[in-house]
């Protein structure tokens, strides 16, 4: 996985309702690529995941997701705070409603180490 390692700024992180460990990680690295164990992963700068809450139409239909990356295809990788728990997970993007997401995980963490292991 290759990593920005360059920071979101500041500004574009105040705009998004982020849960704190996903902004943490973008306060380090803006965004990244590569393979989480056998997942193709990108991660999303702030810039996108702001572009891309306002244009995909599963974020738009389901209230609480916020999509923070995708495998380069169909599925989406985001957070849906309206769980109780594994809000961390992925959707298709081609979604129909929010009982299409596969929580994996309760925190970003989390959620890495769950692709890290094949989930």
């Amino acid at each position: 996985m290759q990593l920005s390692p360059q920071p979101a700024r500041a500004a574009e992180l105040d705009a998004l309702d982020l849960p704190a460990d996903l902004r943490a990680f973008l306060e380090q690295h803006n965004g990244g690529l590569g393979n989480v164990g056998n997942h193709p992963l990108d991660l999303w700068t702030a810039k996108q995941i702001a572009q891309e809450a306002e244009s995909q139409d599963v974020a738009l239909a389901i209230p609480g997701l916020l999509l923070f990356g995708s495998d380069g295809g169909a599925e989406g990788y985001g957070y849906l705070r309206t769980l109780p728990k594994n809000r961390y997970g992925r959707i298709s993007l081609v979604a129909a409603g929010a009982h299409e997401f596969e929580g994996l995980a309760d925190t970003f963490e989390g959620f890495c180490k769950a692709l890290r292991e094949g989930r």
